[in-house]
């Protein structure tokens, strides 16, 4: 017996104005589903996920809702949460539901313990993991396995790993459906993108061979059209009157002719050429790396704030051209473990490490300079190269001519991450890297972090990222820097 169709929504147009954000054939929520929504920031998934819970009419279309889902907005509020206090329990959270004020991740958890507390049948989540640690997201996992029928907008690919069973992207306003998890989607899209360059090559083959048959019908035309040499009008027409047809009317049917073939190629299904990453890197010789082996050395660290202590006699080194990942709770001096190295406060760092930090308020970039502006007030690298690094983030020819002021929280990440991959830095730092930023970003991001050729320090709770960027593992926990790969 087939599954209950909950949702449905077909021939679905969404307009702000004159611009339209979705115009797809159908989105289908069977039950048993659990379906990933991913694509570019605002390409239109949270407006799909409104829709999909009522809270929106779209501009055309028909949606039918034949069960009461429950929504978990991305920016809601645990003010206006009443969760259980059990479920609030099993997510951490019991003592917090009475406090005035929380932090952004506790706020996460109280409104998902609400979640949990509902027992819909369907649940549409909106980026679930915002502000959650390592430790929160594995326990919302294991949570999220419990529902049986869900919608999840998130940029973290380990948790759609885990518990989705199909995909849907959302591109340019269409839906591409993909069956499996987030590895089984990216699989798939290979394979699409490859079909789609052989059906290009194709179809360029085929009008390139179509254009010449053309010009050479329409220079046969012409041919025919002329009287032979060394021949009068009367021995002309006397020539034509022995044959089948006129002179006029042979040229009038090849030139019907070559018409024929040029509406072949008019009516031809153009395929378009899918895109292709530069690969090309910046000269990383330029930024004079230092060659000792040991770059950074950390030796009975004891640090604190007040009464609080972060670090308790802590002992830790760094590689050259490592690429390391601080993981830990949240509180347990991660951040802290970034600023020390950073200040070089109460830790070695060689003299050649020339360090860049990635901050969070991103205080480096000039807001009222253009993107291209600020990257070249920075740059030791050739210009064709800083905008390579800039289309390889995803930043477009349009976006580079914007000030960095008009950019979102997304666009000046990925502007502060090339500012530092072309400057003289030799030693990166950066503090939640994937914050702000959607899946390709992300991943556009990872690869330029892979090929890196200096020495990394990252902290983020994207497990996904640690396990495909980081070559080591630091543990920050209770006063001790452990170093290891099984966390």
């Amino acid at each position: 017996m087939a599954n209950r169709l909950l949702i449905s929504a077909e021939n679905i147009e969404q307009t702000y104005g004159d611009l339209t954000i979705l115009d797809f054939e159908r989105f289908y929520l069977y039950e048993g589903e659990k379906v990933g929504i991913v694509g570019v920031n605002g390409s239109g998934k949270t407006t799909i996920l409104q829709i999909l819970a009522g809270k929106i009419k779209p501009t055309s279309g028909t949606v039918r809702i034949d069960c009461t889902p429950f929504y978990f907005e991305q920016f809601g509020s645990s003010d206006n949460y009443d969760a259980d206090y059990t479920e609030a329990g099993k997510m951490g959270v019991s003592e917090q539901m009475w406090q005035e004020k929380v932090s952004g991740g506790e706020d996460t958890r109280i409104r998902l313990a609400q979640l949990f507390s509902d027992r819909r049948a369907v649940a549409l989540l909106d980026e679930p993991t915002s502000n959650l640690d390592s430790t929160g997201v594995e326990l919302l996992k294991k949570r999220l396995r419990e529902i049986e029928t869900l919608v999840i907008v998130s940029h973290d690919r380990s948790l759609l790993n885990s518990i989705c069973d199909r995909i849907v992207e959302v591109s340019f306003g269409k839906l591409y459906f993909y069956n499996g998890n987030y590895d089984d989607y990216m699989e798939q899209k290979e394979l699409r993108v490859k079909s789609d360059l052989a059906e290009y090559e194709k179809y360029q083959a085929e009008k390139k061979r179509l254009q010449s048959v053309y010009r050479q019908k329409k220079a046969k035309a012409k041919t025919l059209e002329k009287k032979p040499k060394n021949l009068s009008s009367s021995e002309a027409k006397a020539l034509a009157l022995c044959g089948n047809r006129k002179p006029e009317a042979k040229a009038r049917n090849m030139e019907k002719s070559a018409e024929n073939v040029l509406k072949r190629i008019e009516h031809m299904e153009v395929k378009e050429k899918p895109k292709e990453e530069a690969v090309a890197r910046p000269d990383f010789r330029l930024t004079n790396p230092p060659k000792n082996p040991i770059v950074i050395r950390g030796e009975n660290v004891t640090f604190g704030y007040d009464d609080k202590l972060i670090f308790d006699d802590a002992n830790f080194m760094i590689k050259n051209g490592s690429k390391v990942a601080l993981v830990g709770d949240n509180g347990a001096g991660k951040t802290t473990l970034l600023e020390l190295i950073e200040k070089r406060e109460g830790i070695y760092v060689v003299p050649g490490a020339k360090i860049g930090y990635a901050r969070q308020n991103m205080s480096q970039i000039d807001m009222d300079k253009t993107v291209l502006e600020n990257v070249r007030n920075v740059s030791i690298q050739p210009e064709s190269i800083a905008r390579i690094i800039l289309a390889r983030l995803l930043l477009t020819e349009k976006d580079i001519t914007k000030k960095a002021g008009d950019l979102s929280g997304g666009e000046r990440m990925k502007l502060s991450f090339a500012m530092l991959f072309v400057s003289d830095v030799n030693f990166l730092i950066l503090d939640e890297p994937t914050n702000y930023l959607d899946i390709p970003s992300i991943e556009a991001l990872e690869k330029l972090l892979i090929e890196y050729e200096g020495t990394l320090v990252f902290v983020s709770h994207d497990r996904a990222f640690v396990d495909n960027v980081a070559t080591e593992k630091l543990l920050v926990k209770d006063g001790k820097i452990q170093a290891g790969e099984d966390f």
